[in-house]
C-alpha cells in the first residue's frame, strides 16, 4: 500500500490572519457577502497547502482568531448560519470547491456536490472560540480510498490477492451457473470498485474506462473492488485489466448498455471469466457514470454505422449533425433508459460528442463490426486519420513562390532569399489580363527603380498657372516647424519636392500670387513609409488642403508646373499620374473621384442639385444620451426641430428588452423594444449609425443578429404599450412602418466568392462568410487536421473544395494553368481573406531570424502574389501588430511592403488597429487589418467598436509615419453600446470541473483540458492562490509588489516554492519562470478579459503562462478557449484536444470576423445598388449621347476608355462583376486615359475617366461653360 504524501487532491489548512485590506473590502458589502468572501479567502488558502498520509477526508479548520474579524461579521459567524447566507442559489455553479460536505445523496454524479458550513454547537451565546468545520467533498479524490494507508475493506473483508478471491467464490460461483441458464462465459459482480492507472508520472490515478488502450501509456489499468456472488463477497487490489467487454451492441430493441459491461482480468481470460460491472466506490462515482453515456454512445453508434453500411451507405462526420438523432429517435422511441440518455446532451448536432471519443468508438466499432465493415466508412478518414483530403509530396526547405511583380517588391527583404518566380502559362497570363482590364487594375510591368526626372518649367507656364493645375514647391525645412520629417524611400530620393492641386489663386495688392491647394502625398508620405513602391510617378491626391492655413504658397515657391493623367496607370506618357485619394486620418486609399479635386472650401460650377438629408426618418443611430455614462443606446430618428435658436434632434427610443421586460431578464442584449419614449439631443451626442432588423416572435433570429450585438446589429421583436401609465411589451405583428430595417444576407447569386488562405479551423472564414455578403468556395491550408476540421464544418461538402497543401503549391499549379475544382481559375474568385502565419512576427517568438521563421514572413509575400495572381474584387489579411516595425528598422517592415504591393496594384486600401474585445470577444487580442477593394467598389470601412474597453486600457499605437503619427492606434471611444464581456460571463453556463481528471463532459465534450497534470503539476497548480483574483507564482512567492524582488514575502512557503524550483548549487541560475517577471502559473481573471489563447497551454511559459482556471485547480480548457475565440458550440474541432486548442489559438477571434464580413456586406451591396442606378442612367446616357456631335463624342470616349471612376458593374456569363467606365456604356471605342487637358478658354481641365454614365451630358454642358474657371473660394 503506497503512502505517497501526493496520493490527496486536498492538503491541510493552515491558520491565516485575514489582513487590513481584506478586512477594508469585507466590510463594504453586505452581511452575506461579507460571509462569502471571507469563506473565500480561508477556502482558497485551505486548499494550498502540503498533503500528509495522516490526513483524513474529512478534516477541521483550526479556531478562527475573531479578533483578526470584523465585530458585524464576528457576530454572523458566531450566531446560526444558514446555507443561503453563504451561496448562491443552485443555478450558480459552486464557487469553491473546498468547502463542500460529503453528502450522502444516492447519486454520486450530482455536478453540484451539496455544500455546507458546518459549526458544531453554536449559539447566539457561543463563545468566540467556536470552530467553524469546512468538509471536502469525498468526489474529488484523484485516487482511489483504498490506495491510501490505513485504509480497511467494508463490512471487516479482508484484501485478497485474485486467484485467493477466485477460490474462495469457486463453490458459489459453480453453484450460479446452474441455474438453467446456459451460456459459455462465467460472471462475478464487480461493486465498490475504482479503476485507476499506477505509473511513476500518474500513481494510482483514477480513469474513466474510455481511455482503455486509447491513449499514449494509458494500457495498463487495474481495479479495487469487492467482488460477490450473493452474499459472498471478497475484496481485491489491484487486478490488472485486460478488456473491457460492452454487451447490447446490434440490437436496437436493446436501448442501453448499462448492466451489460464486463472486465476481464489476464488470470479471468483463461477461464472464460468476466467480472459484471455493478456499483462503483463513491469517490469513483465521478468517472464511471460519465463513462455509461460513452458507453450508449458507442453503442448508438456502431449501431448506425452497421445499418448504413447494410445499405451501402458510408457515414461521414456530417451524418451526426441531425441525421444520427433523427434515427436514433425512429428507433428507440419514447424508451425511458435512451430518453434519460439523450436528455443529457442538449444539442442534437452529435459531432462533437462522436470526436471527442474517436479512438473509443473505433475501438469498439472495430471489435463488434470487423475491421473490414468498420472501417468502411469514411467517418475514419475524417476524424481519426486525417487521409480524405490529400496533400502533394512534402518538399524540403520549398522556396516561397510570387509572381513577378511581387519579387521585385519584396526580394529585398531578409527572406528575399527563399522568393521564387514562376513564369505564367500563357493560358494563365490570357485569363489574368482580361481579368485586369476588368477590374481596371495595373498591368504587369517593369518596377521604376530611380526617382523621376521632372522637366524644367518655364517662366510662362508658372504665370499661367490656374485652378486644377498641378504644382511643386520645396517642401517645408526644419526651421518652418513642420512635423513632417525628410526621409529616403528605397529606391527613392526625390523628396525635397511637394506636390499640390491648385484650388484658388489670390492676388494681393503688389500683384503677387499666392495659391490656395490641396496636397498630393508620395508614398513615402503614406503608410508605405521607406519600403519600395513600384511606381515612381504615382501622385495620391490628399484630403488635405491649404485654405485654412495662414501660410500660403507664394508664386516664387513654385518649382513646377506639371502633367497628371487622372485615371491612369504607371505607363502613362505624362509626367505622374493619379487615381487614388489618400485620406490620412483614416490610413485609407480610396479610387479618385471628381469631388475629390476640389475641397470644401473651393467648388466648381455646377448643374443644382438637391441633396438628401444628413439624417432620414426611420433612419437608427447609436445616441449618448447620458453624458456621464459611457453606454450609447439606439434611438430611430423622428425629425428636426427647433428650440429657440438651436437645432435639435429627435428621436425614438428603442428600449433593451432584458432592460425593461420582466418577463425577459435573458434576452440578448441586442433585443430591443419599439418603445413610445422620444428624445431630443444634440448633433455632437448622435455617435454612429447602426442597423435594427424586425423578427417575428418566437422565429429562430439569423446569423449575424443572434450574435449579441456583433456587427452593431440590433433587432426587434415586442413593442411597448402604455395603459393608465403601465408599460406592457407585447409582439410586433409587423415591422413599424416608419423603421428603416437592417440589411440581410444577400442571395447566394449574388454573393462574392471565396477563397481562405491559411484557413486554419475556418473561424475566420466562417465569420466573414456570417456577414452575409461571402460564400467560401476554396480553402488551402497545409495542416491535414486544420483542412479536416474547415471541412466537417461545412454545410454542404460539395460546394468547398479544400486544396491540402502550402499556398506555394497552389500558386504554382495556377500559374502553370493547371487549374482544378481545388485550384479556382482566374476570374472565378471575388474575394481572398488570409490570416497568414504569426509566429514570424509575434512577441512570443524568441528568436525571429531562423529558417522557419524567415519562411513564415515569406508567407506575406505569397499572399499578395495571390491577390497579383487572382486580382480579386476584395481581400482582407489579419496579422500581429508586430508586423509592423515601429521606428526600428523600418526599411524592413514587411507590412509597408504589402502595403506598396497592394496600392501599387491600383486596390483601395486601408489599414487598421482592432482589439477583439472591441467587437464582443471576451479576450483582448489585438490584430492589425489590411483590406482591399478594386477600384470603383466601396470599400469597406472600419467596424464600429460595439463593446467597452475595461477598465485602465492604455492607448496603444503601432507603426511610425513621416509627420510623427503613428499608422494606427487604438481607438478609445466615447460610449459604446454594450459592455465588454469578462472571461466568467463568457463560459458561465459551463458546469464545473473540480480537477478535470474524469475527462469528460457530456453537454460539452470539449470542456477538458488538453493535458493531464503529473503529480509534482498537480502540487504546483495547488499552491497558487485562488484569492485575490489573477495570483500566479511570481506574486504569491515575491508579494503583491514582486517588482522589489523580496524572495518568500507572498504567501507561498519555501516548501511550496520547492516544488517549482530547487537550486542545485550557489551557482545554479535561477529559470525564467520563478523570475519577479514571470508570467508563470497564473490564473486568468474571471472579472477580465481571457489572456489571449495562443497554440497551446504551457503553465511553465515566463511569457504566456496564465493558463490556470481563477477558481479551479487545473488549466482552462479547449471549450473555454473556444468561447474566448467565439466558436459556435455546435461547431466541431477534429483532434486530440491538443490539437484542437491549436486550431483554436491559430484562429481569428470570429466576433471580428462577423463584424469584418458586415461591413464587407455593406460596401458589397452598396456597390450592387450603385450598378442598378447606373445601369437604369445608363439606357437613358445611350440615348442622349447618340444625339450628340460625332467629334465630341469621340473625345469623351477617348478621355474615358480604360479607368472608373464610379462604376456600373457588368455582368458577363461567368457572373463576374467588374466596373464599366461611362465611355463603355456609351460604345466601346478605343482610346487612353484621361489627362489635364487644354480647353479652348485657356483652362485646364481634367476629364474623369471614370465619370459616371448620367454625368456625360453634365461634361458637355461644363465643356460649354468652361469649366476650368475659378470661382469663389469660401472662407
Amino acid at each position: 500500500m503506497s503512502g505517497d504524501t501526493d496520493k490527496k487532491l486536498v492538503s491541510s489548512p493552515r491558520k491565516r490572519l485575514i489582513t487590513k485590506k481584506e478586512k477594508d473590502e469585507i466590510s463594504r458589502s453586505s452581511n452575506a457577502s461579507r460571509i462569502h468572501a471571507w469563506r473565500a479567502a480561508v477556502s482558497s488558502f485551505s486548499a494550498r497547502g502540503s498533503a500528509s498520509p495522516e490526513s483524513f477526508i474529512r478534516r477541521r479548520l483550526p479556531p478562527l482568531d475573531l479578533d483578526e474579524i470584523p465585530l458585524d461579521l464576528k457576530k454572523a459567524l458566531t450566531g446560526p448560519i444558514e446555507t443561503s447566507q453563504f451561496f448562491s442559489p443552485p443555478s450558480s455553479p459552486p464557487s469553491f470547491c473546498s468547502t463542500i460536505q460529503d453528502s450522502e445523496a444516492t447519486d454520486p454524479l450530482s455536478t453540484v456536490p451539496s455544500q455546507s458550513v458546518r459549526q458544531p454547537n453554536t449559539t447566539e451565546n457561543s463563545s468566540p472560540t467556536s470552530v467553524l468545520s469546512v468538509d471536502i467533498h469525498e468526489c474529488i479524490l484523484s485516487a482511489p480510498k483504498s490506495s491510501y494507508k490505513d485504509f480497511e475493506p467494508p463490512n471487516g473483508m479482508s484484501i485478497m490477492p485474485e486467484w485467493s478471491a477466485l477460490q474462495a467464490l469457486s463453490p458459489y460461483l459453480d453453484a450460479s451457473q446452474t441455474d438453467g441458464c446456459a451460456q459459455d462465459f462465467k460472471e462475478i459482480v464487480l461493486s465498490d470498485f475504482s479503476i485507476y492507472l499506477d505509473t511513476p508520472d500518474y500513481p494510482e490515478e483514477m480513469r474513466s474506462l474510455h481511455h482503455l488502450n486509447t491513449k499514449i501509456r494509458h494500457g495498463n489499468f487495474f481495479f479495487d473492488g469487492v467482488l460477490g456472488i450473493g452474499n459472498k463477497k471478497v475484496y481485491v487490489r489491484r487486478i490488472q485489466i485486460a478488456a473491457v467487454p460492452i454487451g447490447n451492441y446490434g440490437s436496437v430493441s436493446k436501448h442501453t448498455v448499462r448492466g451489460n459491461i464486463w472486465l476481464q482480468s489476464p488470470l479471468g481470460s483463461k477461464q472464460a471469466l468476466f467480472y459484471k460491472l455493478g456499483k462503483p466506490a463513491r469517490e469513483y462515482g465521478r468517472f464511471y457514470y460519465p463513462f455509461l453515456w460513452v458507453a450508449d454512445l458507442a453503442k448508438h453508434f456502431v449501431d448506425f454505422l452497421c445499418i448504413m453500411a447494410d445499405n451501402g451507405r458510408k457515414v461521414s462526420i456530417h451524418h451526426f449533425r441531425s441525421t444520427f438523432v433523427a434515427w436514433l429517435k425512429k428507433s428507440h422511441g419514447g424508451a425511458p433508459e435512451f430518453l434519460e440518455w439523450l436528455s443529457q446532451h442538449p444539442s442534437e448536432d452529435y459531432r462533437t460528442s462522436v470526436v471527442a471519443n474517436i479512438k473509443f468508438l473505433y475501438k469498439e466499432a472495430v471489435g463488434v463490426l470487423g475491421h473490414p465493415k468498420a472501417c468502411f466508412h469514411a467517418i475514419w478518414a475524417e476524424g481519426l486519420d486525417f487521409q480524405l483530403f490529400k496533400s502533394l509530396p512534402a518538399v524540403e526547405d520549398p522556396p516561397t513562390i510570387v509572381t513577378q511583380y511581387i519579387y521585385d517588391c519584396f526580394e529585398h527583404l531578409p527572406f528575399g532569399d527563399r522568393l521564387q518566380v514562376i513564369p505564367l502559362s500563357l493560358k494563365t497570363t490570357k485569363l489574368r489580363n482580361e481579368l485586369i482590364r476588368q477590374r481596371h487594375l495595373e498591368y504587369p510591368s517593369t518596377l521604376h527603380h530611380t526617382a523621376k526626372d521632372l522637366i524644367a518649367p518655364s517662366q510662362e507656364s508658372i504665370n499661367n498657372i490656374k485652378p486644377g493645375d498641378t504644382i511643386s514647391t520645396h517642401r517645408d525645412d526644419v526651421a518652418s516647424g513642420t512635423i513632417w520629417k525628410r526621409e529616403l524611400s528605397k529606391g527613392f530620393s526625390d523628396v525635397d519636392r511637394w506636390f499640390a492641386r491648385v484650388q484658388s489663386v489670390h492676388v494681393d495688392r503688389n500683384g503677387l500670387r499666392t495659391f490656395d491647394v490641396i496636397w498630393y502625398y508620395r508614398p513615402v508620405d503614406t503608410l508605405c513609409g521607406l519600403m519600395k513602391y513600384p511606381w515612381n510617378n504615382e501622385l495620391f491626391l490628399s484630403d488635405h488642403c491649404s485654405c485654412s492655413e495662414l501660410s500660403k504658397i507664394d508664386e516664387n515657391e513654385i518649382l513646377g508646373v506639371h502633367d497628371v493623367e487622372f485615371w491612369g496607370t504607371s505607363t502613362t506618357k505624362a509626367e505622374f499620374f493619379c487615381r487614388q485619394t489618400y485620406l490620412q486620418e483614416e490610413r485609407r486609399w480610396v479610387t479618385l473621384k471628381e469631388s475629390h479635386l476640389w475641397c470644401e472650401h473651393t467648388w466648381v460650377q455646377q448643374p443644382k442639385t438637391t441633396s438628401a438629408p444628413a439624417y432620414q426618418p426611420g433612419e437608427t443611430y447609436l445616441l449618448h444620451l447620458d453624458l456621464k455614462s459611457d453606454v450609447s443606446e439606439p434611438c430611430a430618428f423622428i425629425g428636426l426641430a427647433r428650440e429657440g435658436s438651436a437645432r435639435v434632434y429627435q428621436f425614438k427610443r428603442l428600449l433593451r428588452r432584458r432592460q425593461v421586460d420582466s418577463k425577459a431578464p435573458n434576452a440578448r442584449p441586442n433585443e430591443l423594444v419599439y418603445s413610445e419614449q422620444t428624445v431630443k439631443v444634440k448633433k455632437s451626442q448622435i455617435l454612429t449609425s447602426c442597423s435594427v432588423k424586425f423578427f417575428r416572435d418566437g422565429d429562430k433570429i439569423p446569423t449575424p443578429y443572434d450574435r449579441d450585438g456583433t456587427g452593431n446589429l440590433f433587432y426587434i421583436t415586442h413593442q411597448q404599450i402604455l395603459i393608465d401609465g403601465a408599460s406592457f411589451y407585447t409582439p410586433l405583428k409587423t415591422a413599424p412602418a416608419s423603421l428603416q430595417q437592417g440589411p440581410v444576407s444577400l442571395p447566394a447569386t449574388e454573393k462574392l466568392r471565396g477563397i481562405d488562405l491559411f484557413c486554419g479551423g475556418g473561424n475566420f472564414g466562417r465569420g466573414l462568410e456570417d456577414g452575409g455578403a461571402i460564400q467560401m468556395k476554396w480553402a488551402n491550408d497545409y495542416d491535414s487536421k486544420a483542412i479536416h476540421t474547415y471541412m466537417a464544418n461545412v454545410k454542404n461538402p460539395q460546394n468547398v473544395h479544400p486544396f491540402l497543401g502550402s499556398i506555394d503549391d497552389l500558386q504554382r499549379l495556377s500559374m502553370q494553368g493547371e487549374f482544378a475544382k481545388n485550384v479556382p481559375q482566374i476570374g472565378d474568385v471575388d474575394f481572398i481573406s488570409g490570416g497568414s502565419p504569426c509566429p514570424g512576427f509575434s512577441a512570443l517568438t524568441n528568436d525571429k531570424t531562423t529558417a522557419a521563421q524567415r519562411k513564415n514572413q515569406s508567407l506575406v509575400a505569397a499572399f499578395a502574389s495571390f491577390v497579383d495572381l487572382y486580382r480579386p474584387k476584395y481581400g482582407v489579411l489579419e496579422n500581429v501588430p508586430g508586423i509592423v516595425n515601429k521606428k526600428t528598422a523600418r526599411d524592413q517592415d514587411v507590412f509597408s511592403q504589402l502595403i506598396c504591393g497592394l496600392v501599387g496594384l491600383g486596390y483601395q486600401t486601408q489599414f487598421f488597429f482592432l482589439d477583439a474585445s472591441s467587437c464582443g470577444s471576451p479576450q483582448r487580442r489585438p490584430r492589425i487589418f489590411v483590406i482591399f477593394a478594386a477600384p470603383g467598389l466601396e470599400l469597406p470601412k472600419k467596424p464600429v467598436h460595439t463593446h467597452s474597453h475595461p477598465a485602465n486600457t492604455r492607448e496603444l499605437g503601432i507603426g511610425y509615419l513621416p509627420n510623427g503619427q503613428s499608422m494606427a492606434a487604438r481607438k478609445m471611444p466615447t460610449a459604446t453600446p454594450f459592455r465588454y464581456v469578462t472571461a466568467e460571463e463568457a463560459v458561465s453556463d459551463l458546469p464545473p470541473l473540480h480537477d478535470a481528471q474524469p475527462d469528460i463532459c457530456v453537454p460539452y465534450p470539449d470542456h477538458r483540458q488538453t493535458r493531464g497534470h503529473t503529480k509534482t503539476q498537480r502540487a504546483r497548480i495547488s499552491a497558487i492562490p485562488t484569492q485575490p483574483w489573477g495570483m500566479d507564482f511570481a506574486t504569491a512567492w515575491y508579494g503583491q509588489d514582486r517588482s522589489k524582488g523580496q524572495a518568500g514575502a507572498g504567501t507561498m512557503t519555501a516548501a511550496e516554492r520547492d516544488m517549482f524550483y530547487k537550486a542545485s548549487g550557489p551557482s545554479s541560475k535561477e529559470p525564467m519562470n520563478t523570475l519577479p517577471a514571470s508570467k508563470a502559473y497564473g490564473r486568468m481573471f474571471p472579472n477580465k478579459l481571457f489572456e489571449t489563447i495562443v497554440t497551446a497551454t504551457t503553465p511553465t511559459d515566463a511569457k504566456n503562462g496564465r493558463v490556470l482556471h481563477w477558481r479551479e485547480n487545473r488549466l482552462i480548457t479547449v471549450m473555454e478557449a473556444r468561447r474566448a475565440q467565439g466558436f459556435r458550440d455546435e461547431e466541431v474541432l477534429l483532434g486530440d484536444p491538443g490539437t484542437q486548442y491549436k486550431i483554436v489559438g491559430n484562429s481569428v477571434a470570429r466576433q471580428v470576423a462577423v463584424a469584418l464580413g458586415v461591413t464587407f456586406r455593406d460596401a458589397w451591396a452598396t456597390s450592387l445598388e450603385r450598378n442598378k442606378e447606373l445601369k437604369l442612367a445608363g439606357r437613358h446616357a445611350v440615348e442622349e449621347a447618340d444625339a450628340i456631335d460625332e467629334p465630341i463624342v469621340s473625345d469623351i470616349t477617348c478621355s474615358s476608355r480604360s479607368h472608373s471612376l464610379d462604376t456600373t458593374i457588368r455582368t458577363t456569363a461567368s457572373r463576374d462583376s467588374t466596373p464599366l467606365t461611362s465611355a463603355e456604356s456609351v460604345r466601346d471605342g478605343g482610346g487612353s486615359p484621361t489627362r489635364q487637358t487644354k480647353l479652348t478658354n485657356g483652362c485646364k481641365r481634367g476629364y474623369s475617366s471614370g465619370a459616371l454614365v448620367v454625368e456625360i451630358s453634365q461634361a458637355l454642358k461644363r465643356r460649354k461653360l468652361g469649366v476650368g474657371a475659378r470661382m469663389p473660394a469660401h472662407r
